[in-house]
């Protein structure tokens, strides 16, 4: 048995790999870069070693640096966690040449799968079904235009060793020859960059896929067992940010029908230990092939969550020679499991965000329903050298509806604050009508880009005097969870510019409103026209920071042309408005019956007449409502929040 195991990584998975090794009394060693010197599981290692500089080049990337930690360390066997070199054949055979067991397949089927042309081959040998396109690789432009002529467009460009979602150009229309060239050279050249191949070749691009991918274990007596399927269609730049098992499109005789694909394909290429074979649904059902994945995947969590098997131990009994003791019969798929990549970058860009975490909480573990798996602790330096992935939250339900709702309580309790973070973006997912419906696929985040934060709504109200307009439209910010924006806008301009704020003795709804505020743009000439310049700026500055109610005339005119907008007019008869006066702005009725007539002649001579114009004019709206119909300020604004929530397709 293994004895001693160099984790030939970093991050959360060397974690991950020594609680497997302290369960098997194997010693971890761990190795570490110079921005990874205080990672908290060198403690927690045998022996620990340091590989290089912060570069990836220099360091996890680094053979020579690797191979020397190993011999140092005496280890017995090497596990290289997932990316850096856990498909590099040369390390692999470095590793084995080195006297130590290599935690994977054998280094020449790591040589021939990193061709995907070469799989391609094998699946359609075993009458798997392949996306249309090339099975092999092109050797010039016009096979390019032939392939678009026999399968159509779109296509997409692929590298043939190209990987984490590097190496994809798609072509969905020809603008010259010349062009075409270009695109093809470019990626030649990418491929050789980056992955010392510039081999093309071409795929019929799949509209609206999912990508269901099979978790397989392999030994080395011909017995291969599969351990479920995994949904992993929700992404971001063609890498995965969210997977589930099982997934909710896949029937039990879809099921079937991937393990059969699957022990045909590793049969064929005589694969042994863990893997994955990745496949893309399209909107018919059909399955094809895709892809190979050589190591332990980033969400095999989810797998173990649902079968009770450690992956990790599996990797080295049958590294150590041992049989699988499970067989397909034993694998039953209990419950849901969901994992959540927790990443250090901006929610709306998915931009890097490095810095220091100054506060960390993590949701507590109830009994293997949650598990988070991370390597990083309150003054973790999130460093900008390597993947900006803090961590994974995994949780599991009796079914899907009940996980997603784990899911959701989960990542409200994980507070990660000193970066941005992804946090967000996922718990709108989890939120999301279609997520929950099982109806999505990898476009997911571009066709639901407003009802999950990437892009703002914004809501403008406009409404009468005395019809509840503001306090329904705090009402509707409340139950949207969304920012809520008021006159206190052309205040901040007027103290902004030392301008006085006109009042005249009023009040509104509640004690707040004391006193009502005309609007800044009955001043005149040259400094009103800076007034309205500044005003403007900063309502496009707010729309564009949050989703947000926007109340006001000007508001309405100047966020006429946002591109999530939905835009309201409150109006109540003047009787309703009267007694809302007298009921709570406390106004005697005859002030009551003054303020309205101030207020309809007000606007009479209101300076901004074509904003005036545009708000009262109902082709402009979205909604006209009379708020004396539904009884309350409450039920008005859960009406109005309905409506919204359909248009955005909100949660």
């Amino acid at each position: 048995m293994i004895k001693k195991l160099l984790i030939a990584n970093r991050g959360e998975i060397v974690n991950r790999i020594i609680r497997t090794c302290n369960a098997m009394g194997i010693s971890a060693v761990v190795v570490y870069s110079e921005a990874d010197k205080e990672a908290d599981y060198i403690a927690r290692a045998a022996e620990s070693y340091h590989i290089g500089p912060s570069a990836p080049v220099k360091s996890y990337l680094n053979t020579e640096a690797l191979i020397g930690a190993l011999l140092k360390s005496g280890a017995d066997a090497v596990h290289p966690g997932y990316g850096f070199l856990s498909e590099s054949a040369p390390f692999a055979e470095a590793v084995q040449k080195a006297g130590a067991k290599w935690i994977g397949p054998d280094p020449s089927i790591l040589l021939n799968i990193e061709s995907k042309c070469y799989c391609r081959v094998m699946a359609d040998k075993m009458g798997v079904p392949v996306t249309p396109g090339t099975v092999g690789i092109i050797r010039g432009v016009d096979e390019i235009y032939e392939t678009a002529e026999k399968v159509g467009l779109p296509i997409l460009l692929k590298l043939d060793k190209g990987g984490g979602g590097k190496g994809i150009e798609e072509i969905d229309h020809f603008e010259s020859r010349a062009v075409t060239q270009a695109v093809y050279e470019s990626m030649q050249r990418i491929g050789l960059m980056a992955f010392a191949c510039g081999d093309v070749y071409i795929e019929k691009e799949v509209i609206a896929p999912r990508h269901i991918e099979v978790q397989f274990i392999a030994d080395n007596y011909g017995n291969i067992v599969c351990l479920g399927e995994r949904e992993c269609s929700i992404q971001r730049r063609y890498q995965k940010i969210i997977e589930e098992s099982p997934s909710p499109v896949v029937s039990e005789a879809d099921r079937e029908k991937l393990y059969s694909y699957t022990e045909k394909i590793v049969r064929a290429i005589r694969y042994t230990g863990a893997g994955t074979i990745e496949f893309l649904r399209n909107s018919e059902g059909v399955f094809y092939f895709m892809e190979i994945n050589a190591r332990l995947q980033v969400e095999h969590p989810v797998s173990e969550m649902v079968t009770g098997l450690d992956l990790v131990e599996w990797q080295l009994r049958v590294a150590n020679g041992e049989k699988l003791t499970v067989t397909q019969r034993d694998i039953c798929l209990q419950g849901h499991a969901i994992e959540c990549r927790i990443y250090a970058e901006d929610p709306k860009t998915f931009k890097p965000s490095p810095g220091i975490i100054t506060r960390l909480e993590f949701p507590e573990a109830k009994n293997g329903r949650v598990r988070l798996e991370h390597a990083i602790w309150e003054g973790f330096r999130v460093s900008p050298f390597y993947d900006p992935m803090l961590c994974k939250l995994i949780v599991w339900g009796g079914d899907r509806k009940t996980c997603i709702a784990n899911m959701r309580e989960a990542l409200g309790k994980l507070v990660i604050q000193g970066v941005s973070t992804n946090i967000t973006t996922d718990i709108a997912i989890t939120r999301n009508k279609n997520f929950a419906a099982g109806n999505f696929a990898t476009n997911f985040l571009n066709s639901e880009r407003v009802n999950i934060g990437l892009e703002n709504y914004v809501v403008t109200i406009s409404r009468q005097f005395g019809s509840l307009g503001r306090p329904i439209a705090r009402k509707m910010a409340e139950l949207l969870g969304v920012e809520y924006y008021d006159r206190n806008i052309l205040e901040q301009v007027a103290r902004s510019m030392n301008l006085p704020v006109p009042e005249m003795e009023s009040g509104e709804v509640d004690a707040e409103y004391t006193k009502l505020r005309f609007p800044l743009e009955t001043g005149a000439g040259e400094e009103r026209e800076r007034i309205l310049e500044a005003q403007e700026k900063i309502i496009l500055e707010l729309a564009g920071k949050n989703s947000g109610i926007f109340v006001g005339r000007h508001a309405d005119y100047i966020l006429r042309n946002h591109a999530n907008l939905f835009s309201i007019y409150i109006y109540a008869p003047r009787d309703v408005r009267r007694e809302n006066c007298i009921k709570y702005l406390h106004m005697k009725p005859e002030d009551a019956d003054k303020a309205l007539d101030d207020e309809d002649e007000a606007r009479q001579s209101y300076t901004m007449i074509y904003a005036e114009a545009y708000s009262q004019n109902l082709e402009n709206k979205n909604i006209s409502i009379d708020s004396s119909l539904f009884g309350s300020v409450e039920e008005t604004a859960e009406v109005l929040v309905s409506m919204i929530r359909r248009k955005f397709n909100l949660a």
